[in-house]
């Protein structure tokens, strides 16, 4: 179980955010590049991007990086 279904109304401390966030941009890409051969899938990414994006806690910036990686996971094939 994930903390967002554990408590879904939480606020986010900053640096949990960033971690996630540096963690995305981290992943994703290379997510993306191994393709099928992946243990998740991209329903599992963009999930994980569109949790993180509802978060109110973001800041503009953190909202382009959010946005960015959604397109990432979004083209993949």
């Amino acid at each position: 179980m994930s903390f967002d279904q554990t408590f879904p109304n939480a606020a986010r401390h900053p640096l949990l955010i960033e971690q996630e966030l540096a963690h995305l941009e981290r992943i994703v890409p290379r997510w993306s590049e191994e393709g099928r051969g992946s243990v998740f899938g991209q329903a599992y990414w963009r999930k994980r991007v569109i949790d993180l994006a509802r978060f109110p806690e973001l800041t503009p910036n953190q909202h382009a990086i959010v946005q960015r990686i959604l397109e990432c996971v979004n083209t993949a094939v």
